[in-house]
């Protein structure tokens, strides 16, 4: 796990698809208090877009269950993207 300035990355799920310059990102961080799920857009190391999906003030769980969800869910299931978490292997 990476702790930064009172951050600990609970979660970091890197994934890719069939064309494998495209990459997209989906980190939970959890807080000192509360926490959030930030999704990055790259294509090879160029990052296009990073935002905020969901934060909480007073709840981690909040953003593990919508992380772990989107990734789940969206990502692989609808699709067909391939997710390692980097931080839980």
């Amino acid at each position: 796990m990476c702790i930064r300035d009172s951050e600990l990355v609970t979660s970091l799920y890197n994934c890719t698809h069939k064309n494998n310059n495209l990459i997209r990102q989906v980190k939970i961080v959890h807080k000192e208090r509360g926490c959030e799920v930030i999704y990055n857009k790259s294509v090879g190391t160029t990052n296009e877009s990073s935002k905020i999906l969901w934060n909480a003030k007073n709840s981690t769980e909040y953003c593990d269950n919508k992380g772990h969800s989107f990734v789940e869910e969206k990502l692989q299931r609808e699709f067909g993207w391939v997710c390692i978490d980097e931080m839980n292997k």
